[in-house]
């Protein structure tokens, strides 16, 4: 080591260049490189590695929090082969970038406890970890926040904020009584986000045949099922309940077939 190196702070350095990992890690990576023989790019090499990647996990830990999930959930802790009515391949097309890259968008239905707002969950939280932004809300929420914009003339601010996240998961449609605006408000973020090509999850206890009664105008309840699904699919979900599978089934009645998705003229990849 030479003079001018050995009267360099290099912990301060690190401190100030906002480097924590490699200012945790290096004096222990330093000694190891000396007992075992390592260059000095490997040194550099792992000590950035470290850094990147502590970084990352920071980033994903802080979307996380932003996005409002319910819960955490991941697509690997999701039992398929309980919920046999779903296989892993389908959910392909919504588990890499191109989810956002190509702004695809899906409606899961099912009756309660099939596992829809896991699946919401566990693709936002994909998303996340690919490098994009998730935001989760409930329908209901979203339309009442959505409604009380509007009638304080503030519709187009709040429609923005709901278009900004790269991926907007709106969760039980239909689950409680929407207001009689519901199709109104929520036609502007659907449009403003179909328009710019983000993507939209949806999970609903609803047939999608019924969204017009649900949001009380079946004219644009279509079209905002026309704009999802034009970039997106319907995924059915049938099978038990997750939350009673440990019950007798023959005292919880039969259980629902999937649905088939209506005829709205539309494409769906």
């Amino acid at each position: 080591m030479t003079a001018a190196a050995a009267q360099i702070d290099l912990d301060a350095l690190l401190k100030r260049l906002h480097l924590p990992t490699v200012r945790r890690l290096y004096p222990e990576y330093t000694a190891r490189a000396a007992a075992e023989g390592w260059s000095h790019r490997d040194v550099l090499a792992l000590l950035i590695a470290e850094e990147v990647a502590h970084r990352n996990d920071t980033r994903i830990s802080k979307a996380a929090r932003e996005a409002h999930f319910p819960y955490m959930k991941s697509i690997e802790n999701y039992d398929f082969t309980f919920q046999s009515t779903l296989a892993l391949r389908r959910l392909g097309p919504y588990l890499g970038p191109e989810l956002v890259s190509e702004g695809r968008c899906v409606i899961f239905s099912g009756r309660p406890g099939r596992g829809k707002t896991h699946l919401a969950v566990a693709i936002g939280f994909r998303a996340i970890q690919n490098g994009f932004t998730a935001r989760f809300v409930g329908a209901g929420e979203l339309i009442d926040t959505l409604g009380v914009a509007s009638r304080a003339g503030r519709l187009r601010e709040a429609t923005a904020a709901w278009v900004e996240p790269h991926v907007l998961i709106i969760d039980e449609v239909g689950y409680l009584a929407h207001a009689d605006d519901a199709a109104n408000v929520l036609f502007g973020v659907v449009d403003q986000r179909y328009l710019a090509k983000k993507p939209m999850i949806f999970t609903t206890n609803k047939k999608l045949r019924d969204w017009g009664k649900v949001l009380h105008d079946p004219d644009l309840a279509e079209v905002i099922l026309d704009r999802v699904l034009e970039r997106g699919e319907h995924i059915a979900l049938g099978g038990p309940s997750w939350r009673t599978k440990h019950l007798d089934p023959d005292a919880l009645g039969p259980g629902s077939d999937p649905e088939t998705i209506p005829d709205l003229g539309v494409a769906r990849g």
